[in-house]
């Protein structure tokens, strides 16, 4: 055989090879993205396996993004693959980046501001403040921000009557606190301008993680106001970024260990957020007052936790936010975790998020109409 006819058939071999085997990863990043589209309706105790997926929605929705470029560039007759599976991802762009303009309100009524803000036990004094400053800082905060309600989660106190001596013109408050070894405490706290005619608590079994809720009186309307910190991760991302550094056989045999360590305890976490949020909507329909829904979820929204409290509500950032929700500082603009959620019936006319570094989460409100 010559070798002119070699070289042509080893021309025609390796493309075959190359479209085969794009074929198959784009197979396999598609199967990926419809996994994490499910991870929003598959309960974590039922399949611990879409969960991850949804974790990664946008480093999955990237990849298929970047085959689909490459697909295009190569005239690859299998591009349909990646554009079938992006396109239901466009009905949840709006829940991570929106560009918005000014609402203007549709409804007449009251406006109400609620504010939700997860201190982190003021972490920023780790930066050279000292807790007391931290604390004083996020006061003046909340002093600029003037929300009419505030829901702060780990909010961290010397004792419980420290708080009755915090914001004074908040007349109104109600709070769960945890003591700790050094003596001190830290909690959920809701502070209202607004008179709250009664209150309550959701415990979860062998967590420091609540709900706690306030019946507010908002100008001869009663409104339910549910601040929750579920559970969370408990789990370093620095120390990960550190390991993952690391060249050496050993430190890659230790970050594979980890990586294994950490996603076991994450499907355990997520199994006990869902028994959370399945208590608190419980107390939802017990209840006969609409209700705002609070706090630090440590959930994106492909997340199981974020579907079945957001069912039947709007989300604050999704109706009037603007470019990125991330609210979790070491990975934004991709880990947004804290939300407002509120009745149907009520106008969302205005989402902030502060980029304040005063905590390892930005606090963020919401104007309503009610």
């Amino acid at each position: 055989m010559s070798s002119a006819r070699k070289n042509k058939r080893r021309r025609h071999k390796t493309p075959f090879v190359f479209a085969y085997s794009f074929r198959f990863v784009l197979i396999i990043a598609a199967l990926a993205m419809v996994l994490s589209y499910l991870s929003i309706y598959i309960n974590p105790s039922v399949s611990g396996i879409p969960l991850f997926f949804g974790l990664y929605f946008i480093p999955i929705t990237f990849i298929n993004l970047l085959l689909f470029i490459i697909a295009l560039i190569n005239k690859s007759k299998s591009a349909w693959i990646p554009i079938i599976v992006l396109l239901p991802s466009l009905l949840y762009a709006e829940a991570f980046f929106r560009i918005g303009s000014e609402v203007i309100p549709e409804k007449e009524g009251i406006k109400l501001k609620v504010e939700s803000y997860n201190t982190g036990m003021f972490a920023a004094s780790q930066n050279g403040m000292t807790k007391n400053e931290c604390r004083n800082a996020v006061i003046r905060h909340i002093r600029e921000s003037k929300p009419d309600i505030a829901c702060f989660q780990e909010f961290y106190v010397n004792s419980p009557q420290q708080i009755d001596t915090l914001l004074k013109e908040y007349k109104y408050r109600y709070y769960h606190l945890f003591p700790i070894k050094n003596g001190n405490y830290f909690g959920n706290l809701i502070i209202s301008r607004f008179p709250i005619i009664s209150s309550g608590k959701i415990s979860f079994p062998k967590s420091t993680n609540l709900s706690i809720y306030a019946d507010i009186q908002h100008y001869g309307k009663n409104i339910r106001v549910y601040n929750n910190h579920l559970e969370s991760y408990n789990i370093s991302f620095t120390s990960l970024v550190k390991k993952l550094s690391r060249q050496d056989k050993a430190g890659r045999d230790q970050i594979r260990r980890d990586l294994i360590e950490v996603h076991e305890k994450m499907r355990g976490t997520s199994i006990k957020r869902s028994d959370q949020v399945n208590k608190i909507l419980q107390n939802i329909s017990d209840s006969h007052y609409p209700a705002i829904i609070c706090g630090d979820f440590n959930d994106t929204p492909m997340s199981y936790t974020y579907h079945m409290l957001a069912k039947g509500r709007k989300d604050s950032f999704k109706e009037c936010g603007q470019w990125f929700g991330g609210t979790f500082i070491p990975l934004w603009p991709l880990l947004r975790i804290d939300y407002i959620l509120f009745p149907k019936e009520f106008e969302g006319i205005k989402h902030t998020t502060y980029q304040t570094k005063l905590s390892d989460h930005y606090p963020i409100s919401a104007e309503i109409i009610i």
